[in-house]
């Protein structure tokens, strides 16, 4: 009888289950078309005096109107506003989508926000839910919602710089 000695095969199993978490888990880069994103692409020193005439010219507004306080009461406008990966991820992992809008809003703290929309290849923002969808897998069925669904979602809720604002950017000196 021939005995064959389970230690290579252990090896060559754990070695396996490494290959797939690293596969399923890797961290790095996310891959996009670089031609496609070039259309979206400044120098840098045009980003600095776009923000800085931005400032500039929310400082001569200001001034313009009578009521010195009118645009921090009622259109609180934010230097800047920062999300995390995530949301543009979930933005984009919508079946069909294939890049985001983003429109100008006001909050019910009249504080000017950025909301954010899947779009699809035709420029239509497309609807439904973003996160949260929690669908079951059922054979000779389309999908299977283990919740009711619930409204259309859109990204929003930005960290909002003045009040969390990088520290030493050329953006926000």
């Amino acid at each position: 009888m021939k005995r064959t000695s389970f230690l290579p095969w252990f090896l060559v199993l754990i070695l396996l289950i490494l290959l797939i978490y690293a596969w399923f888990f890797r961290r790095g880069e996310i891959p996009y078309n670089r031609e496609a994103a070039k259309e979206h692409v400044i120098p840098f020193t045009t980003a600095i005096d776009y923000t800085k005439a931005y400032r500039e010219a929310r400082v001569e507004l200001q001034r313009q109107i009578q009521d010195t306080g009118y645009l921090d009461r009622n259109f609180n406008l934010p230097a800047a506003e920062m999300f995390n990966r995530d949301i543009f991820a979930a933005l984009l992992n919508r079946d069909g989508a294939a890049g985001i809008r983003i429109y100008l809003g006001l909050n019910d703290k009249k504080e000017v926000c950025f909301v954010m929309v899947p779009v699809d290849g035709k420029g239509n923002d497309m609807r439904g839910r973003i996160v949260g969808e929690q669908v079951a897998s059922i054979p000779g069925i389309s999908s299977v919602y283990a919740l009711p669904p619930s409204e259309d979602e859109a990204g929003e809720k930005g960290h909002r710089c003045p009040y969390t604002c990088p520290v030493g950017s050329d953006l926000y000196p």
